[in-house]
């Protein structure tokens, strides 16, 4: 199988495919923008005419779309054209539901589906680095399980279909409200004059240890290169983080399960997109008072 099609190659989608390209597949590429073609024509990554064009000649289709309307509406096309037993990875953050229905859809046409949401961010799209949360068959996930590993550092299978995008919405939950968490901590020691940088040092290996620390400190010239050394430009958006804020909330309503800071954390980036900041990345919210 080493003919891969990929729909979709925004900010997430195109590190992703340049890495499978790296490696030596066939990488044939769709995106509703088609200038982004003018960089990805010199990684090796074909352009498709359209979806029909790229699902036809590959037998492997990575869709990574911002969300479960645009999912359902490129699905139904893929299901229409992809030959018996290819495989189709959802790669995009949506709620369950949708991703149960467009699972369910394929597998009647007799096609094989996982959903593999990722965490990880641009940077690790672009370095490899993302964690692939998996729901789906067994079979179907070893079939694939090497292009998780070249675009990935770690892949889990949580289980049936939809566990991936349940894993993913728990996760950026935690992510968002931890965020959070750094940012008020940082705030209380500026207040009371502590050097920031000392602050690092502390938190980064002590049990106020966290990726959030580690590998995103929100504040410039801190800890590892992260968006907030570029003013918050690029990265995972804040627009973004909202919506899966909200798929968290919508989860959490129907399985009745309390999400006090998850509802917190809500607000904050409801806030963000209101003020038409949503094009910040995430980290921006330690802004936010």
């Amino acid at each position: 199988m080493k003919n891969i099609g990929f729909i979709g190659l925004g900010n997430m989608g195109k590190g992703m495919a340049i890495n499978l390209s790296s490696n030596n597949y066939n990488v044939i590429g769709y995106d509703s923008n088609p200038n982004v073609f003018n960089e990805l024509s010199v990684e090796n990554i074909s352009e498709g005419k359209n979806i029909e064009d790229v699902v036809k000649q590959t037998e492997i289709i990575i869709t990574m779309l911002p969300d479960g309307i645009a999912v359902k509406e490129v699905w139904k096309q893929i299901i229409n054209f992809a030959s018996e037993n290819s495989i189709i990875i959802d790669c995009s953050t949506i709620d369950v539901k949708t991703s149960l229905e467009v699972q369910k859809n394929a597998q009647n046409k007799n096609l094989l589906t996982l959903d593999a949401p990722v965490s990880g961010g641009v940077m690790g799209a672009n370095d490899g680095t993302l964690t692939f949360m998996i729901g789906g068959e067994e079979e179907t996930y070893h079939k694939v399980k090497n292009l998780f590993e070249i675009m990935g550092k770690k892949n889990i299978l949580c289980g049936s279909f939809g566990t991936g995008q349940s894993a993913k919405i728990c996760n950026n939950m935690l992510l968002a409200s931890t965020m959070i968490a750094v940012g008020e901590s940082f705030k209380l020691a500026k207040n009371l004059n502590l050097d920031l940088e000392k602050l690092y040092d502390v938190l980064s290996t002590s049990s106020g240890s966290c990726w959030a620390i580690n590998n995103y400190c929100p504040y410039k010239g801190i800890g590892p290169k992260s968006p907030s050394d570029d003013d918050f430009k690029g990265g995972f958006s804040s627009a973004l983080m909202f919506k899966d804020l909200s798929l968290a909330i919508s989860a959490a309503k129907e399985t009745n399960t309390k999400i006090n800071y998850g509802i917190q954390s809500h607000k904050k980036f409801e806030a963000i997109v209101k003020k038409e900041k949503g094009h910040f990345d995430f980290s921006y919210v330690v802004n936010e008072s």
